[in-house]
């Protein structure tokens, strides 16, 4: 599939910007969860949200989606800034659309499963909305994506933020065969498979090989398949992938087989594993009072697990072309 002139249009404008791309991104990727109705707490009269949310003994504190732009009114349409004027289930404005990252956890789930996974997937929510207000990004969620269609999206949306973001002269391209490889092109036991992203600089020099995973959980023998040959006649050339995983983040940097890992939103990823670790009976309010200190902990768990962004990808790719 190729990108559009909008979609084009919106990398440009923000590729200084890690994460409003992270947004971008994650925002044409949109895949809509199935239990966002978790944010429809259900209220009594006179009762705050913080409040119904303690009762209920939620694994979310509705103050990250107020401080990210929503608005919540009880069931007669008032304002829930202060108390609720009547009984029944909470309604936000803009309608909550949580995306689905975690397919161990079904739409069926119940008890504590279900609060992890609605928990989690509100926070991303808050972190990715704050973005977007903030800067006033107009990116359109699409209702539905096959799970191909938003693989190969992720991938064209990577190779146009790579080009666009390298310097003056560098390629970055894509299915190129293995026997088109100086180094592989006349060996007997290379195959007929396809690169995913080749990086070759100004000066004609292979500088990486990019695999381009929006998850990590599919088959991996595509990637056995390429590095087998790159790593036995160009072992000089650094093997990379840049995914969006979320529940296997955390075990890419010591089970992938790649050089290096990048992430797409390394911070999102790093709250979104801290509030779906959040026991049960544990308060998130006490825990991260407001979507500041939520942020804060989703850097700090990346830069434990060495989760590193796009751009330090970008800055990578940029410092080897000065590597004699």
């Amino acid at each position: 599939m190729s990108l559009t002139l909008e979609q084009k249009s919106l990398l440009d404008q923000h590729l200084g910007d890690p994460e409003a791309i992270s947004a971008i991104f994650l925002g044409l990727c949109w895949n809509d969860s199935k239990i966002a109705s978790a944010a429809n707490i259900d209220l009594r009269a006179t009762e705050t949200l913080t409040e119904a949310s303690q009762r209920h003994a939620l694994g979310w504190n509705p103050a990250w989606l107020t401080e990210a732009g929503y608005s919540a009114y009880d069931s007669a349409g008032t304002s829930l800034d202060e108390g609720a004027s009547a009984p029944g289930s909470a309604i936000w404005t803009p309608k909550v659309r949580t995306f689905r990252f975690d397919d161990k956890v079904k739409d069926t789930a119940r008890g504590h499963s279900r609060r992890r996974r609605s928990s989690a997937e509100l926070a991303v929510l808050a972190l990715w909305s704050q973005v977007v207000t903030s800067r006033e990004i107009e990116v359109t969620r699409p209702e539905e994506l096959e799970r191909n269609t938003r693989g190969a999206l992720f991938r064209d949306l990577l190779i146009y933020f790579l080009q666009r973001s390298l310097p003056n002269g560098w390629q970055v391209r894509h299915e190129v065969p293995l026997t088109h490889i100086r180094g592989l092109h006349m060996r007997r036991d290379v195959s007929d498979r396809k690169s995913d992203i080749l990086i070759i600089d100004d000066g004609n020099r292979l500088v990486a090989a990019l695999s381009s995973k929006w998850s990590w959980r599919s088959d991996r023998g595509t990637e056995a398949a390429q590095m087998v040959p790159l790593t036995r006649y160009r072992p000089d050339v650094p093997y990379a992938m840049a995914t969006a995983e979320f529940p296997r983040a955390a075990s890419l940097s010591h089970e992938s087989v790649e050089d290096r890992i990048y992430h797409l939103c390394p911070s999102w990823a790093g709250a979104w594993m801290a509030v779906n670790e959040l026991p049960a009976g544990a308060s998130p309010h006490e825990h991260w009072p407001d979507l500041e200190s939520l942020r804060r902990e989703g850097k700090s768990r990346a830069r434990v697990l060495a989760l590193n962004g796009l751009d330090i990808l970008i800055g990578d790719l940029r410092s080897s072309g000065d590597i004699l």
